[in-house]
């Protein structure tokens, strides 16, 4: 029997009672095929747990604690034993920084908190964790997908996120990708049902799971604003008519997510030295690396070539942002061409490209000495079919955005609201620096915009 497989089962009975809450009040004609949804949601659950407790127990990562890894580890054992947030070693009263985002190591904190109580191996509590939320990630993708998709088509679209073999792959790193794509599409989710139901503590759901996906990873910061934005002006007008109570919901919504975004950001106001460590010297150190199209070619052949171009500007500009802005500045107008092309088609592509850049590569970041992949016929087959459609699918999920104002019924926000998070998200990694490893977060999106398209062409091959 897999072990930890009753947490897993409990969250997915807590959703399945969310769903049945949403649909209160159906014809029992309606509530049979709800039924068969639900044993649905069972198969994608058991198929998604199967390959991920599978991958974990067939994988060796030479070593899972290095680099990133080893940086979350030393933050949550200093919160464990000295409840301070850093990244120092080695001393018994480490400075309090902000480089990285609080979320993923207090995660650790957790699990490793709870492994020592009951006497077991930390690192197997968090990758049994991060099996169940990649498991929840897939009953999530299939529950977002119903409200806007057939039966069909969401049920398509939560195979490709339970055989992704990135998402499995990342559920296997101690690293923030499996917890952040849980918490975003928990997030999407939820505001998509609160929108619907117009129910006040759905929205201040939706806030919460906004406010811990960017205690997670910040670039999502102005995810939540965007929609409610969005919601506001795109359907406050027509057959979309937003109610004069629903406004006030949407402004709790941002309420929640500010207080918790503005208590971390008070707390480094307050304990945050000058000269320590910053999420604001991290941005910067992306945007640099971001300017350079050849820096990936040159780091994967060298890591520490002091000639990488990057290396150089790092030297020169001393973590100065204005600096930097007249440097790329003079290069833009040295050559428009180059920089328009870098920014506007080359990095988008690089973002949602299926090659790990900073990494081992392929789908690893760390090494692996065996995987899955290795020992299953079955799992290679799901890989190979998944990367020979991978860049199909990502075109299909760009071309769906022609179908978005096209789709007059009354749950055609849906994909709307899919689409402004992974435009802006993108967006924010196209400026700084975009790395394929970024984007598995977003892929559960991805796929549902993709099938979205699919199902449009197919609707109307149908009418013809």
């Amino acid at each position: 029997m897999i072990p930890r497989l009753k947490p897993t089962l409990q969250a997915i009975l807590l959703l399945i009672q969310f769903e049945k809450h949403n649909r209160a009040g159906v014809t029992d004609s309606v509530n049979t095929k709800s039924t068969r949804f639900y044993l649905y949601i069972i198969l994608i659950a058991v198929l998604s747990l199967w390959i991920r407790f599978s991958y974990f127990k067939q994988t060796i990562i030479y070593n899972p604690v290095m680099k990133d890894a080893k940086n979350y580890v030393q933050y949550a054992n200093n919160l464990i034993e000295y409840s301070t947030f850093s990244k120092s070693s080695g001393t018994i009263s480490p400075k309090p920084d902000s480089f990285w985002a609080p979320g993923y190591p207090a995660f650790l904190a957790t699990s490793i908190i709870i492994a020592k109580k009951l006497g077991i191996n930390p690192y197997t509590v968090v990758m049994y964790s991060q099996v169940v939320l990649g498991v929840l990630i897939s009953v999530l993708t299939l529950l977002l997908g119903r409200l806007f998709l057939s039966k069909a088509w969401s049920v398509l679209t939560a195979v490709l996120v339970s055989f992704s073999p990135h998402m499995i792959s990342m559920g296997g790193y101690l690293l923030t990708e499996t917890l952040f794509s849980f918490l975003l599409l928990a997030a999407i989710y939820s505001f998509s049902i609160a929108y619907d139901k117009k129910k006040w503590w759905i929205f201040i759901v939706s806030g919460l799971f906004f406010g811990l996906s960017y205690l997670v990873n910040p670039v999502m910061f102005f995810a939540p604003i965007l929609l409610v934005l969005v919601a506001v002006c795109i359907f406050n007008s027509g057959k979309s008519k937003l109610s004069v109570s629903l406004k006030p919901k949407l402004i709790t919504c941002l309420i929640v997510f500010f207080v918790i975004a503005g208590a971390w950001s008070l707390r480094n106001m307050i304990s945050v030295q000058s000269g320590q460590p910053s999420g604001s010297s991290r941005l910067f150190t992306n945007m640099v690396i971001g300017s350079h199209s050849d820096f990936y070619d040159i780091w994967r052949a060298n890591t520490r070539d002091p000639e990488n171009p990057a290396t150089k500007d790092f030297k020169t500009l001393n973590g100065s942002y204005s600096a930097f802005t007249r440097l790329l500045l003079g290069r833009v107008i040295q050559d428009p061409g180059h920089y328009a092309k870098w920014y506007l088609i080359d990095k988008p592509i690089l973002l949602w490209s299926w090659n790990i850049l900073i990494g081992k590569g392929d789908i690893f970041v760390y090494p692996v000495k065996v995987s899955l992949y290795d020992n299953s016929t079955i799992a290679l087959a799901t890989f190979l079919i998944m990367k020979s459609t991978h860049y199909f699918l990502f075109g299909f999920a760009v071309l769906g955005i022609m179908f978005l104002f096209k789709n007059t019924n009354s749950i055609s926000h849906i994909p709307i609201f899919l689409y402004i998070i992974l435009i802006y998200i993108s967006a924010v990694y196209v400026v700084t620096q975009s790395e394929p490893r970024y984007s598995i977060p977003m892929r559960p999106e991805m796929y549902l915009c993709a099938v979205f398209f699919i199902s449009k062409i197919v609707e109307y091959l149908k009418s013809k």
